[in-house]
């Protein structure tokens, strides 16, 4: 198949980190006997100019590793990313493909930095985010 006729419909201009916060005592994540992981995605921001459409949306991790009151380690990330339309798609699918595939795109790219920074405060091992179906997080976070 050709991949031109499958492409998302968006691109990525660039993304970046808006918050990092780590509060760390915990020397290794093996040591750790609780570990919890909070997600968010927030509501996307878009605009219209005479360039054309832009969608920016960010996402949120806060981690949190637990082995005793003394033993924890705290990680927050927000990580935005900034998103243009690709080929001849309207405003709706262009916003649609920005809060779904958007979002998992910058899922992975948070995975990386996510497991690139406790690989350095941790002195071994590394906090692995599982993969996220979007399409769930959307349907579980209307139910609520």
């Amino acid at each position: 198949m050709n991949l031109n006729e499958i492409t998302a419909g968006i691109e990525l201009l660039g993304n970046n980190i808006n918050k990092l916060v780590i509060k760390n005592s915990l020397v290794n994540f093996a040591d750790a006997k609780e570990k919890k992981i909070d997600f968010c995605i927030n509501k996307p921001r878009f605009e219209k100019d005479e360039d054309g459409l832009m969608g920016q949306i960010e996402i949120e991790f806060k981690i949190d590793l637990i082995n005793s009151e003394e033993q924890k380690c705290h990680m927050e990330i927000a990580l935005e990313g900034a998103f243009v339309p690709s080929g001849d798609i309207d405003e709706e699918q262009f916003e649609q493909l920005v809060m779904v595939n958007g979002a998992a795109a910058l899922v992975s790219i948070a995975r990386g930095k996510i497991e690139a920074i406790s690989g350095n405060v941790l002195n071994s091992g590394k906090i692995v985010i599982p993969f996220i179906n979007v399409l769930e997080y959307y349907k579980e976070a209307s139910m609520k």
